[in-house]
């Protein structure tokens, strides 16, 4: 695992998140030859997937990732504490060799002013 980062946001909310995955050295880790997915479950072991992250990388070698979730569909996420995570796999073969690159806490808070 590369690294743990939280993400909180509120129902109705455009969320973006940009990270650049570094190695334990502090190393940028090069997405050359990569494609990235992630997904948001209610716990660890869920079966159900809460929210495709869908991240995008927007730079392949300076490891930058972006994820956009827009605020028609943070609206529908439940209110809650949920976990994530965003791994990295050889583009191309979407099973197998697939490597963890972020993973955490994904908290929604309620929208107080509509």
């Amino acid at each position: 695992m590369i690294g743990a980062y939280n993400i909180t946001g509120f129902q109705g909310d455009n969320i973006q998140i940009g990270v650049t995955v570094k190695d334990s050295n502090g190393s940028v880790i090069s997405l050359d030859g990569y494609s990235v997915r992630g997904e948001v479950r209610i716990s660890y072991g869920s079966t159900g997937i809460l929210l495709n992250l869908n991240p995008v990388i927007t730079n392949h070698s300076a490891g930058t990732v972006l994820v956009s979730i827009p605020s028609q569909i943070s609206k529908d996420i439940p209110v809650g504490e949920h976990v994530y995570d965003i791994e990295r796999y050889p583009s191309g073969i979407p099973t197998g060799n697939s490597i963890k690159l972020l993973k955490g806490r994904f908290s929604i808070l309620p929208e107080v002013t509509r």
